[in-house]
């Protein structure tokens, strides 16, 4: 569970987020367009040069921050839903996966999908959010949901479970995602499907805590033997911001 300083970090990037919009459309016109103000001499072409550092300053900053900002958490009557019952094939008597579940919206979302007759494994590794997610599920009344303890290298999930697994605004987080994938294949039925829904970095930034660029993920996931079906790169989810969705396979 985020600490009361992540959770202030995180009003405040909702906050400048319409800044950094309006500053996205100032760097899409090119910067090179504030010198064109600029008066003859060197005094002048300084301060163009000035005004453009300090644009470009201030769009990193604001979007380090919207990096950061996974979305406003899943909702089963969103944009998503949709999307993922075709992703995933949800349909009643199905067994999914939700790795890295969080507050476990999808995973309840999931668990009705699925029905009564399915099964959900939902996993997280801290300790408090597993509790809160039994709780959810209790409240919830759903009696197909099971809560898996993970690890930063290993899923939790039993070997050939799943009809599908999903990671959504997850995979940037993994520090082993080699050990992780791995897992993900040995849980997965012959020909089960992967949904890796994630966000790219914000400009120079590299994966972490501010995304994960797709051509990292499809390299690292295919590199365990997982067969690439599709990239989705037009995911919704994260209002205004980019995000897609990697679908990936089990060899039948």
């Amino acid at each position: 569970m985020p600490s009361s300083a992540h959770r202030s970090l995180h009003k405040m990037e909702i906050l400048l987020l319409p800044i950094a919009l309006y500053l996205m459309q100032l760097r899409a016109r090119g910067l090179e367009s504030i010198n064109t103000l600029k008066m003859p001499g060197k005094p002048s072409e300084l301060k163009g040069r000035c005004s453009a550092a300090a644009v470009t300053l201030l769009l990193s900053a604001v979007c380090a921050g919207c990096g950061s900002w996974t979305g406003f958490g899943f909702r089963a009557d969103g944009p998503e839903m949709p999307r993922l019952r075709q992703v995933l094939t949800l349909e009643p008597g199905r067994v999914v996966a939700d790795v890295g579940a969080g507050k476990g919206g999808l995973t309840l979302a999931l668990a009705r999908e699925v029905g009564s007759n399915g099964r959900v494994f939902s996993t997280e590794i801290d300790p408090e959010r597993l509790g809160r997610l039994r709780e959810a599920v209790v409240a919830a009344k759903l009696d197909n949901v099971t809560v898996v303890e993970a690890s930063v290298s290993e899923t939790g999930l039993p070997p050939n479970c799943c009809d599908a697994i999903v990671l959504r605004r997850v995979y940037h987080h993994l520090t082993d995602p080699s050990g992780i994938n791995a897992g993900l294949l040995r849980s997965l039925r012959p020909g089960g499907v992967l949904a890796v829904i994630d966000f790219p970095p914000p400009f120079f930034f590299s994966r972490g805590s501010f995304g994960v660029p797709a051509k990292t993920v499809i390299s690292e996931v295919t590199s365990r033997g997982f067969e690439l079906l599709r990239l989705i790169d037009d995911w919704p989810g994260r209002g205004p911001l980019e995000s897609y969705c990697v679908v990936f396979r089990k060899s039948p």
